[in-house]
């Protein structure tokens, strides 16, 4: 059935002005109205008459333009009439520039891309309806229960924006804004929709704002531990096995000379006694006067087993496995050498080791770093993210806001999560069940590297889900404040953009570059946002556009702190602390 528009872009009761110059992407119009102290009402919604931001149609063949007021202005012969007599009309004749942004074709309702037919000077210039403006925001979500209810129009709070879920996350989705300006209370609200309308999302929580949000929501917890018996929290721990040797590399900052070699010599022999023995004895691989092919026999025979990924073994005895590498080549005496086993502990090569070994016990000790080094301790989370895929939860929250940021563990963390989802996702876990990732604070976790040069771990996990994930129905959700600290070639593969207030200038160049739409008109807005106002921008969205997101039912507590509860004249450093009080 053909749509039908929800009343004529070219109503007169709407008139604003007509045109007078036109260029191939903007045009000026007279504004006789823009002068009015206030704005004019019909039918219930605002004419504003020529005020910036405003979106209006001008009259075409067939079709009708939309396009964004700019910029208003007096002509400077006219700008001392801006100062009327007390009592007397203003006698001013302003100029508006405008935007052209995407076109309306009235026979068929349809929007089309672009500029296809330009107006001519002297057409008729209205002011958009909200219900229009609408239209060609949402394109053909025409089945309202399956969309995302996610904002409303600024000049008209009653009129609301629906978007499909292939249009935020079908191409990836950024939410990009400075603090204060909405962000998390835009992604709360996407992630509240999408789970309304039967969504999976798996959402990485790196400071614990989103704890409000209990619905339907299964929340684990990356470190800390529980204060008692009363304490029902999920404690997870993403096991130590699951980390590549870049990664450990990274954590324990072996050297290049000794170190190195001695540090992956003594992983590949407690993994290949793992495989040999399980978790019974022995624990270490004792070398030192043993047959050297005896050992190089079963390592070939189990190398599959032991080069594979998520291959167990015991990293407390770690430690103590790299003491039992430090020995000589071959067995016997310097005159006599018995090549077929190894020999004697070397104490150089030892000495040489003692500083890494030291490292190595202590970090795989620290109270911190628990939830990676001891996960005997706790549940998996590989093992919460598999029960979830199976079970008709609609978002698993993995919050971290008790892992410590101690040796990287964060980074190297959050991005081990991102390779495992994308591991899961070659294998076709998420062709039936699409699946959302969305990753808070993603600034903290792209574009970085971890360890010294010879360590180096790169943070390359969701920029690889960004560029391959979606032909396995994983797509990611980025959400962050410094837009310039996101690798370009990830922004790019972004297709859905929530721009909030950015005034950096660095942002806004990013951002601009990124967003192929995003031209410096409508990116001139950017510094000028409200709270919670926002510019959408995507493939799938003929023009920028500005929206108000809605309040999500459970809003994130990302506030800072009171300083007006407790900056006080005359109150007590100590006050609100005595007797128990708060």
């Amino acid at each position: 059935m053909k749509p039908k528009l929800a009343t004529s872009p070219f109503d007169p009761s709407r008139y604003i002005g007509s045109v007078t110059y036109i260029s191939p992407d903007a045009a000026k119009v007279n504004l006789p109205h823009a002068a009015s102290v206030a704005p004019r009402q019909y039918s219930g919604y605002p004419v504003l008459g020529g005020q910036v931001g405003e979106f209006v149609f001008i009259e075409g063949e067939g079709v009708a333009v939309l396009g964004r007021i700019t910029e208003v202005r007096l002509p400077d012969n006219e700008r001392l009439k801006a100062e009327p007599a007390i009592g007397e009309p203003l006698d001013a004749h302003p100029i508006g520039f405008v935007q052209l942004l995407t076109t309306l074709e009235m026979s068929t309702a349809r929007v089309i891309s672009g500029i296809p037919f330009h107006p001519r000077i002297g057409q008729h210039v209205y002011s958009a309806h909200p219900l229009l403006v609408k239209h060609i925001i949402e394109g053909n979500n025409a089945d309202t229960t399956s969309v995302i209810e996610l904002a409303t129009i600024p000049q008209d709070m009653n009129t609301k924006v629906n978007v499909s879920p292939a249009q935020i996350f079908g191409r990836h989705c950024a939410v990009l804004g400075a603090t204060g300006g909405g962000k998390s209370w835009t992604v709360a609200r996407i992630i509240q929709e999408a789970a309304r309308i039967g969504g999976k999302i798996i959402l990485v929580d790196p400071t614990g704002e989103f704890h409000t949000y209990t619905k339907g929501v299964r929340s684990v917890y990356l470190g800390g531990q529980a204060r008692d018996a009363e304490d029902k929290r999920v404690f997870v721990a993403f096991p130590y096995w699951d980390l590549t040797e870049r990664d450990l590399f990274a954590i324990f900052q072996p050297s290049p000379g000794a170190q190195m070699p001695k540090f992956r010599e003594a992983l590949r022999s407690l993994k290949l006694n793992h495989v040999i023995h399980g978790d019974g004895e022995p624990h270490l691989y004792v070398k030192t006067g043993t047959s050297r092919s005896e050992f190089n026999l079963a390592a070939n025979k189990n190398e599959a087993a032991i080069e594979a990924t998520g291959a167990k073994y015991k990293i407390k005895w770690l430690a103590r496995q790299i003491y039992e590498e430090c020995v000589y080549e071959s067995g016997g005496t310097q005159q006599n050498p018995d090549h077929s086993v190894w020999g004697k502990y070397d104490d150089r090569t030892r000495g040489y080791c003692d500083t890494l070994v030291s490292k190595v016990f202590s970090i795989t000790r620290t109270k911190s770093l628990r939830c990676l080094f001891q996960p005997e301790q706790f549940q998996s989370l590989t093992g919460q993210i598999e029960d979830f895929l199976g079970t008709d939860d609609a978002v698993l929250r993995i919050s971290m806001e008790y892992l410590s940021f101690d040796h990287n563990a964060r980074e190297l963390l959050v991005n081990a999560m991102g390779r495992h989802l994308l591991e899961l996702a070659r294998e076709n876990r998420f062709e039936k069940k699409p699946t959302v990732v969305v990753l808070d604070e993603a600034h903290q976790f792209l574009n970085k590297s971890m360890g010294d040069e010879t360590n180096r771990v790169y943070l390359d996990a969701f920029g690889l889900i960004a560029k391959e994930g979606r032909k396995y129905g994983l797509t990611t959700m980025l959400a962050t404040q410094r837009p310039r600290d996101i690798p370009e070639d990830v922004l790019s593969q972004m297709g859905m953009f929530i721009v909030h207030r950015l005034i950096n200038e660095r942002d806004r160049e990013v951002v601009e570059k990124a967003c192929g739409s995003l031209d410096a008109s409508a990116a001139a807005f950017l510094p000028t946002l409200g709270q919670g106002e926002a510019i959408l921008v995507g493939a799938d969205f003929p023009m920028p556009t500005p929206v108000k997101v809605s309040e999500p039912v459970w809003p994130p507590r990302s506030e800072g702190p009171a300083y007006a509860k407790y900056w006080r004249v005359g109150v007590p450093a100590n006050a609100g602390t005595s007797n128990g009080a708060a």
